[in-house]
């Protein structure tokens, strides 16, 4: 039975379209990305395409380990040094030269010194030499100044506090710009075939509304048993064959030319007060296991609602609804942040969510927003299943 719903669902000449569409879509994706990756050589000529993320890898690696506060003096010293020497603005061949390798470390330390305000490179120009040589303490001041100010209760406070504590000092520092470029990308792409994955799971059951085959579909020995698991499981099975083997094209096309250095460059060298403590590598890996789950909730409410309504009209629509129009309305609706963090987009906007330290307690439990949805929607895939199994198989029985 499950072979024949598999082929029943791959054999849809819509459906091949559609999976068609998606492989040349990953493959313009995976282009996209090494596209974007740009290097600037030591005459200042700038480079894109296959060879351009190799070759900043290559270069901004001279700096890879720990970075420390001998390191990152030497790097604030440098650019002042050229910042002096052109007051209108660096050429690209210094840029090329010294600048491009080091940029990452020179940004950290702004983003450590700017912990509450808008990105000021002014900063840097008033960092002592005593200053730089204690930077981590005043990022571990700062951690705690977070912490009271976004610990709005006793436990929200000391639960930052112990996140904060997990950060490794000094950081170590290794080239992530093809994790960094891949984690923009693939957080829409994610988007995209959650709402294509939809399109595919509404299918399942709607077939079988066509006037004659339900009755002959649910008058079948295993018509209201057996059949209808199987198609439950077919739907959960699709979903995440073709979820993971695009997401997983896309990144092993991009990752192969663009190489893998940065996978464990830790996160907070990007974002220094970012509540999740993780690498990049992590980073991406959190995006495409946030993405899954968002996806699976959005195919098991589409079947529920195509077996509802008799129809895939509607559950189609569910999908696109849910991740791609509520952002829009998340934002013209700032009254309702509260309710709107509770929604599955935000597992399709991990991109955003890292970096704001939305927490939620129940009782004296803390949680992080990523984490906490990540649970409620994998709970409520779940839940979902057995309302679609009784929806279908009580279908018609009134009627009789």
């Amino acid at each position: 039975m499950l072979k024949f719903e598999l082929k029943k669902i791959f054999s849809k000449r819509i459906n091949q379209v559609l999976l068609a569409a998606v492989l040349v879509v990953t493959i313009i994706y995976s282009g996209m990305a090494i596209g974007s990756m740009s290097y600037t050589d030591e005459e200042g000529q700038s480079h894109t395409g296959i060879e351009a993320g190799r070759l900043l890898a290559e270069d901004k690696n001279q700096w890879k380990g720990d970075l420390t506060p001998e390191v990152i003096a030497q790097v604030i010293k440098d650019y002042k040094e050229l910042s002096a020497k052109y007051p209108d603005g660096l050429p690209e061949e210094e840029w090329g030269k010294q600048v491009q390798s080091y940029y990452d470390i020179y940004s950290f330390v702004i983003d450590v010194m700017t912990p509450d305000s808008e990105w000021n490179e002014s900063v840097v120009y008033q960092l002592s030499d005593e200053q730089l040589q204690d930077i981590y303490t005043i990022y571990q001041d700062n951690m705690k100044k977070m912490a009271e100010e976004y610990g709005t209760t006793p436990e929200k406070r000391s639960y930052l506090e112990s996140i904060y504590e997990k950060i490794e000092i000094p950081l170590m520092f290794e080239a992530k710009d093809s994790w960094d470029t891949m984690t923009m990308y693939v957080q829409t792409y994610v988007l995209l075939m959650a709402v294509i994955i939809g399109f595919l799971a509404a299918g399942i059951f709607s077939g079988e509304f066509r006037p004659g085959t339900e009755d002959v579909f649910l008058a079948a020995k295993y018509g209201r048993s057996k059949a209808i698991k199987n198609k439950i499981i077919a739907g959960i099975l699709v979903s995440t064959v073709v979820y993971w083997i695009g997401v997983g094209i896309l990144s092993f096309i991009s990752f192969a030319v663009m190489g893998t250095s940065g996978f464990f460059t830790p996160y907070q060298l990007g974002d220094p007060y970012s509540i999740y403590v993780m690498t990049y590598g992590e980073y991406y890996l959190l995006i495409l296991a946030g993405g899954y789950i968002a996806t699976m909730f959005c195919a098991a409410l589409t079947m529920l609602v195509t077996v509802k309504m008799h129809t895939p009209n509607l559950a189609i629509c569910i999908p696109f609804f849910l991740l791609c129009m509520m952002p829009f309305i998340a934002r013209a609706l700032p009254a309702f942040d509260a309710f709107f963090n509770l929604l599955p987009t935000v597992l399709t906007n991990i991109f955003n969510a890292v970096r704001t330290p939305n927490l939620f307690q129940i009782g004296p439990f803390v949680f992080r927003q990523i984490s906490f949805l990540m649970f409620l929607y994998s709970v409520l895939f779940i839940v979902l299943l057995p309302f679609i199994f009784r929806g279908y198989s009580r279908y018609g029985l009134k009627k009789r």
